[in-house]
């Protein structure tokens, strides 16, 4: 069994714990919170029978095998690498680092010291993900249309002027950062690697991004557009094209249903997920099997794409800087 912690207290460190909790090969040993009592009262709030609270990271080395972060983003790197080099297995909610270097850096303890790094992106992990790789090998697409708008529960703050947690320009760094990695790891993920990047954004005045539109060029010279705004609900899905097909696809990170077209016929839904299906099981799945079984040529290759994505948002963020031509 994995003992496992948990660091941070947000919602999305409620669905995990949620997950966590129907997998017999995980015990949530310990929460930890910069506050003991904040701590307490989540393991209530989270009904969980087997942690105990800590406010101390020395505490968690004596007491788990692995780490779950959820904290702010721009914490992801230290503590990542703190209990990497405590030979500790973690799991961290996306964006792996905000860093290419940081990234590459973490990537490298793991290997020095046998654990398991992994990023918390759930959409590869889906089973449903593979048959948009099986399209993307039988059709060879050379255009995509990546959409992820979704209204920030922030907003409210935002329209007041106060820019915390994901919108502070330091721990979070706004859309670009925070929900733009989505469609950009998805599109590496089915494409490879990105030779070339055009991006513009709107910006907040503490300038961190609220919406992104992005421009990637593959090296096998796929074009993919992106779409993507923390502002805005959005209502239109994903879609892939070839000369032959078009195959849509609805919820980018989880991707609930699709469907594919012949040229001018009318899609056929070729997939919808089961309503109650929840992709937090199939990625907590995925690293409790390459902790249990050391699978590390597993661990390289996510952990690959990972690095691959931060890098582009990288370069997204500086092609954001530049002034266009007139």
């Amino acid at each position: 069994m994995i003992k496992i912690a948990t660091i941070g207290t947000s919602q999305i460190c409620e669905q995990f714990i949620a997950a966590a909790q129907k997998n017999v090969a995980i015990k949530i040993a310990c929460v930890y919170s910069r506050s003991i009592e904040r701590a307490k009262e989540f393991i209530q709030k989270c009904n969980i029978k087997t942690a105990k609270a800590v406010n101390k990271f020395d505490v968690l080395v004596d007491e788990i095998d692995a780490v779950y972060i959820s904290s702010p983003n721009g914490l992801h790197y230290e503590q990542a690498k703190y209990f990497l080099l405590q030979q500790k297995h973690v799991f961290v909610e996306k964006p792996i680092t905000l860093k290419f270097e940081e990234a590459v850096e973490l990537s490298e303890i793991a290997s020095r010291n046998n654990v398991i790094l992994m990023e918390a992106f759930k959409t590869i992990h889906v089973p449903q993900f593979k048959n948009l790789v099986d399209w993307v090998q039988n059709n060879n697409p050379f255009l995509a249309n990546l959409s992820f708008n979704q209204y920030s529960s922030r907003m409210k703050d935002i329209k007041k002027g106060v820019y915390e947690s994901v919108f502070d320009s330091n721990l979070g760094k706004g859309s670009t950062y925070d929900t733009l990695i989505y469609p950009v790891e998805l599109a590496v993920s089915l494409f490879g690697p990105v030779k070339e990047i055009k991006a513009m954004a709107h910006f907040l005045p503490n300038h961190v991004g609220l919406n992104n539109t992005v421009i990637l060029r593959h090296q096998n010279d796929t074009l993919v557009n992106i779409v993507n705004s923390k502002a805005s609900h959005g209502k239109i899905g994903s879609e892939l094209l070839s000369d032959e097909e078009t195959l849509v696809f609805e919820g980018l990170t989880k991707i609930n249903k699709i469907s594919v077209s012949q040229r001018e016929e009318n899609l056929k839904t070729v997939f919808e997920a089961p309503k109650n299906q929840d992709a937090f099981d199939y990625e907590i799945q995925t690293f409790v099997e390459m902790v249990l079984n050391l699978e590390f040529n597993l661990r390289d290759y996510l952990l690959e794409i990972s690095i691959e994505a931060i890098r582009v948002l990288n370069m997204i963020e500086l092609d954001q800087e530049k002034i266009g031509e007139n």
